[in-house]
């Protein structure tokens, strides 16, 4: 409707309160999906090198499965074209998934340790006041990991 304007970032009720907390719908998870060539070797190598647990596997032969750390979820469909998976580095992008974390040094040295492929150690990234590094996994997708630097000044 021209000339209307909804204020998204404050929802109201019907008699034009704020909504309470308990009354908004929430978002309570998410998770990355990313088709695989080799659903058993994504597995291992999210669980021996990430130190991920598998959450959940569905069908017989296994076609899907969960994995998670933390409060990372990851997603992973077997694909009867791999050829078609095009992770996002492969078109220009950076990560295909990205996780906020604590202590970014103390987990690259851990991926490090495990047998990671590092694409880059940790690098401060001074324009958006974050420390972040990455991993690629078998299947080529790029996992970025980042902490956000203490601010320092005024």
């Amino acid at each position: 409707m021209l000339g209307h304007h909804v204020d998204l970032c404050q929802p109201r009720d019907t008699t034009g309160g704020q909504v309470s907390d308990e009354q908004q719908p929430q978002l309570l998870r998410a998770a990355t999906y990313f088709p695989v060539a080799d659903l058993a070797r994504q597995r291992d190598y999210y669980e021996r090198v990430l130190g991920c647990r598998c959450e959940y596997v569905g069908g017989d032969p296994p076609i899907f499965a969960v994995m998670t750390r933390d409060a990372l979820t990851l997603m992973f469909k077997l694909v009867s074209s791999p050829e078609a998976i095009r992770p996002n580095e492969e078109q220009g992008g950076t990560w295909d998934a990205f996780c906020w974390v604590r202590d970014v040094g103390a987990l690259y040295a851990e991926f490090q340790s495990r047998g990671a492929e590092v694409v880059y150690e940790p690098t401060v990234q001074a324009a958006y006041g974050m420390i972040e590094m990455a991993v690629r996994d078998p299947e080529g997708y790029v996992l970025g990991f980042g902490e956000t630097l203490a601010k320092t000044g005024p």
